[in-house]
């Protein structure tokens, strides 16, 4: 199957979740546009699924590792884009409104990194936080997209992931989040599922 096949096959359920994903995060945050939203980890997304949320917001700061990550577009007139460790956020407490983090969490390490991550996003907040990260047990991997790759052994996915039109680089394996991990994370944690029907 070419890449181009996979990638038309895979983005329309793709967008579908990010924009569900998204207009949950809207649902939850009710932002005013007095408020600031740090987006931990962010890009610009693959079609601006992201773009509503930010709008919403006063100023934005995202913030990525990776500092090639935001470079392909022109950030909105309230976004500014800065390099920065996710799991020691240069930031004071409390110094965003809302913290906002979407399938980042599974990228950043073993579960004592994954416990930093989602600590240093509650320090920062100072109304509420977002975390979301993808279930491991629905079929389709969301960064390969290639069914059931992320259930594969790794000798198995260092294979498959040369079929993938996906964002996912060889050798780039997800620490997948556990559920049960989440209340030692982050005690106050509410978990919400997507409803994929609407």
């Amino acid at each position: 199957m070419s890449m181009p096949l996979l990638l038309r096959l895979t983005s329309p359920v793709h967008a579908r979740l990010r924009a569900s994903r998204s207009q949950t995060a809207v649902e939850i945050m009710q932002p005013a546009s007095s408020m600031s939203l740090l987006d931990v980890g962010g890009s610009p997304g693959i079609a601006g699924e992201w773009d509503r949320l930010r709008q919403l917001f006063h100023r934005v700061v995202v913030v990525n590792c990776d500092p090639e990550c935001n470079t392909r577009e022109k950030p909105a007139p309230n976004v500014t884009v800065e390099v920065a460790d996710g799991c020691s956020l240069p930031y004071p407490d409390r110094s965003f409104d809302w913290v906002f983090s979407n399938a980042v969490l599974e990228h950043v390490g073993d579960r004592d990194k994954q416990e930093q991550f989602a600590k240093e996003m509650q320090r920062v907040a100072r109304v509420g936080y977002f975390l979301s990260t993808p279930n491991k047990h629905f079929f389709l991997d969301p960064h390969t997209y290639l069914p059931f790759y992320h259930l594969l052994p790794k000798r198995m996915q260092e294979i498959a992931i040369h079929f993938s039109g996906g964002t996912c680089a060889v050798g780039n394996r997800s620490a997948w989040f556990q559920r049960a991990n989440s209340r030692k994370c982050s005690p106050a944690l509410t978990s919400r599922p997507l409803d994929l029907s609407a």
